[in-house]
């Protein structure tokens, strides 16, 4: 069965990332949600994308340089930004919060807060780069779920493609390898690929994917998760 993730949660203008984003895709039986994680100046973690507030909020300048009282001042699409305790206090029924560790100021913080909450279970690390996520792992005292980074995706889809099939010792350490349907030309969710994955003992994560022949296609190839910004879609295609 291909399961349903919200990418930064449902959002009608530039609220994502935020309490009442997240709260329409739960609504609508979303229970794997996917976000981004920074830190703040005070080492508080945010659901939060961008290195920089301009883009969604009603400030600008660098996030983590923000102390949390100054956060608690800036709207992203006129709603609060949220702290990853917030979310998981929000919706305690979520199965999995994938995050991706967008720098290293916030791994101290986020390895913190999952020990502190002993949340290894319910979350799930990515990130571009596979160090950042290894850096989280580190500091835990338990296993927690990971995806490769954009170096060990190159070489995970170069053997599926080139080889038909993907050597175990390269996902081993990964719950799933998280990927885009293609990059610009290139397609890289494909049928080979993902049989390849999963025949290693991987799932096969695909985003961001907005329209519905590309869900219905990614359904019949089997994927295991698509990321979507329209979850109200993305259930209807997966049948809820």
């Amino acid at each position: 069965m291909t399961y349903a993730f919200t990418h930064r949660g449902v959002r009608h203008a530039d609220e994502e990332n935020t309490l009442v984003a997240f709260q329409r895709a739960v609504d609508l039986g979303v229970l794997h949600l996917e976000s981004d994680v920074h830190a703040s100046a005070d080492g508080t973690v945010y659901l939060f994308h961008d290195e920089t507030l301009d883009r969604v909020t009603d400030a600008s300048g660098k996030f983590n340089e923000r102390t949390d009282d100054q956060l608690a001042q800036i709207t992203a699409g006129g709603e609060p930004l949220c702290t990853l305790d917030q979310l998981l206090d929000a919706f305690p029924q979520a199965q999995v919060v994938n995050l991706d560790v967008k720098d290293e100021h916030v791994i101290g913080p986020l390895a913190e807060l999952i020990e502190r909450r002993g949340a290894h279970q319910q979350i799930a690390l990515a990130s571009f780069s596979s160090a950042r996520s290894h850096a989280v792992r580190h500091l835990l005292s338990a296993p927690i779920r990971r995806s490769p980074g954009q170096r060990e995706i190159i070489l995970i889809w170069l053997c599926a493609h080139l080889l038909g099939w993907v050597p175990r010792q390269l996902v081993k350490d990964f719950w799933a390898v998280q990927v885009p349907f293609k990059q610009g030309w290139l397609p890289v969710a494909t049928s080979r690929f993902t049989r390849a994955v999963q025949r290693a003992g991987a799932q096969v994560h695909v985003w961001v994917v907005n329209d519905e022949p590309t869900m219905e296609l990614l359904k019949a190839r089997n994927v295991d998760a698509i990321m979507s910004d329209d979850a109200r879609l993305l259930m209807k295609v997966l049948g809820s």
